[in-house]
């Protein structure tokens, strides 16, 4: 049996136990399907983020949305897709990950995908902040036409928060083309000191974002999450 038949099955075997016992641990789904836990952790994390599966808390899980979709032959709804896209991007990356929506000049974290680091950007569900301060809003604002820029930009004046907040009409302007030319926006301890962020608009309402402290910022990281954040647009639509 190759690798790839065999995870399948595996897959199986872990959807079919819990249809039949009901909430599980991981322990006991080892058990019933003779899956060593070494591998069966890496299969229900998967699983948890393609919502075939919900976590219980205390590695203890249950059938997620998913398979009630299947069921019902329906389509995953709008917010789904954008949380399993953020869930995809908090693994790829291994940091915080946050899904926005836009509220006039600011951005309410709507979904929050928390890193397992001890040190780490924590925001929580329904913190509103200004467009410019944040990655997920400098990318939304790079995304508006002229005509709702220039209204913005004419709309000022915008809080500086630290030393590094972007906050002159002429210094956003230039921001917004590199954001336009690069494809994502950058956030350099633009709101609080100590963490970059990478985000990218959706569409002109919602907008995802990597956060991580500067320690482990560089060149490398910033290539992982920009092409975590550039394949979830894509498989959104955006």
């Amino acid at each position: 049996m190759t690798g790839a038949v065999k995870s399948a099955s595996r897959t199986i075997d872990i959807l079919e136990q819990i249809a039949r016992q009901g909430p599980a641990t991981a322990r006991e789904i080892s058990r019933a399907t003779r899956i060593p836990e070494s591998s069966l952790s890496y299969l229900l994390q998967t699983l948890v983020d393609r919502d075939w599966l919900c976590s219980l808390g205390d590695r203890t899980y249950t059938l997620g949305s998913a398979v009630s979709r299947l069921a019902a032959g329906a389509a995953p709804s709008p917010a789904e897709r954008r949380r399993n896209q953020l869930k995809l991007v908090a693994r790829a990356t291994g940091e915080t990950a946050c899904l926005f929506i836009r509220r006039e000049h600011e951005i309410e974290t709507i979904e929050v995908e928390l890193s397992s680091q001890l040190l780490r950007f924590t925001p929580d569900r329904g913190m509103r902040v200004p467009l410019h301060s944040f990655a997920g809003g400098k990318a939304l604002i790079a995304n508006m036409s002229k005509p709702v820029l220039d209204a913005y930009l004419e709309a000022g004046p915008r809080m500086r928060f630290t030393p590094f907040t972007l906050v002159d009409e002429a210094d956003l302007r230039r921001d917004i083309a590199e954001t336009r030319k690069r494809g994502y926006a950058i956030s350099r301890e633009e709101h609080t000191v100590g963490i970059v962020g990478l985000g990218v608009a959706a569409d002109d309402k919602f907008s995802l974002s990597v956060a991580v402290p500067t320690a482990r910022f560089d060149a490398a990281f910033e290539a992982v999450a920009a092409k975590a954040l550039l394949e979830a647009v894509k498989a959104l639509g955006g």
